[in-house]
């Protein structure tokens, strides 16, 4: 009787995903900062529909992005600007869907002598996130202060949790850091303060009040050409998402807990602060080339040689 039953249920279920469909698996690949908030809002909502399940592959450096892209792990990424960038023009397959998080990024400082740029000199920074674009402005405000790496300062590189361990602990006396990991610190180790806002510094050498292009969510191009509206379908989620993690940031920070074991109450008084803002990559596609033309003649290396062409922005 029982074998009867079980082989009733395997013919019940084999029949079900037959008639009905099997739930597929959607892998973001994102690391633990802004990017990621509204996707956690997307899986608390079911956003793709009852067919799609969404799964966060959590990556912690460029270098374990770069992989899991390579390995095709997920079907849509977190990219930092210059590693999409950089991606493309080595000839693979993404294709960028909007530009998320702007700004975003601060230099800070427990050192007293330290009160700008150009004090580093002789000093060490700590930077997460190696050829990320808040290490390559880093590098470019540097540059402008008549500064050079290796000459003037170093650089100490470490994956975001190391830096934020390092500098909360008073090991490290400068560092660059991003949101929440920025105001975690301020809030434990009262010694640090923020030297430079990094959208501050990039309109004073522009000359306007430009916001600074940082990151976006892209796709594998394979699942842009097959499945184009459920491509279409995530953009559009991730938007709605990314406005409501605007405004319930409290909201926000309990999900980045309870899903991703975040600080809630960091999340919650970051999120003012993190720069995030939906752009369709169409519509971002003037600023990014201007972004992306400022790079290339700073250090060309830092997007892959090139400016990309139009073909890695995905299309409306």
């Amino acid at each position: 009787m029982k074998k009867f039953k079980s082989l009733f249920f395997s013919l019940f279920l084999i029949l079900s995903i037959a008639l009905f469909g099997a739930e597929k698996t959607i892998y973001v690949g994102a690391p633990k900062a802004p990017p990621v908030l509204p996707v956690l809002r997307m899986i608390e909502t079911n956003a793709l529909g009852k067919d799609y399940k969404i799964d966060i592959k959590v990556w912690n450096s460029p270098e374990i992005l770069i992989a899991m892209v390579q390995g095709k792990e997920a079907q849509f990424f977190a990219f930092p600007l210059t590693v999409v960038s950089k991606l493309y023009n080595k000839g693979l397959n993404v294709k960028l869907m909007n530009v998320n998080t702007w700004g975003v990024a601060s230099f800070i400082s427990k050192d007293p002598s330290v009160k700008s740029w150009k004090d580093l000199k002789g000093k060490t920074i700590y930077i997460g996130l190696k050829s990320s674009p808040p290490d390559v402005y880093t590098h470019y405000f540097l540059d402008k202060e008549g500064l050079k790496e290796k000459i003037d300062y170093n650089v100490i590189y470490a994956n975001k949790a190391e830096i934020l361990n390092l500098v909360i602990s008073g090991k490290a006396d400068n560092a660059v850091t991003i949101e929440p990991d920025t105001t975690a610190v301020l809030s434990k180790n009262k010694n640090f303060k923020i030297i430079a806002n990094f959208e501050e510094e990039w309109q004073k050498y522009k000359g306007d009040k430009s916001s600074i292009p940082t990151a976006g969510f892209g796709v594998i191009g394979e699942v842009a050409e097959k499945d184009p509206e459920l491509v279409k379908k995530f953009n559009e989620e991730y938007a709605k998402a990314l406005q409501w993690v605007k405004e319930n940031p409290e909201e926000a920070g309990k999900l980045a807990k309870e899903k991703l074991g975040m600080d809630a109450e960091v999340i919650k008084k970051s999120i003012p602060k993190m720069g995030l803002n939906f752009v369709h990559a169409q519509d971002a596609k003037k600023t990014l080339n201007e972004y992306y033309k400022i790079m290339k003649d700073y250090d060309p290396k830092n997007i892959g040689g090139k400016v990309p062409d139009e073909n890695l922005y995905l299309n409306k």
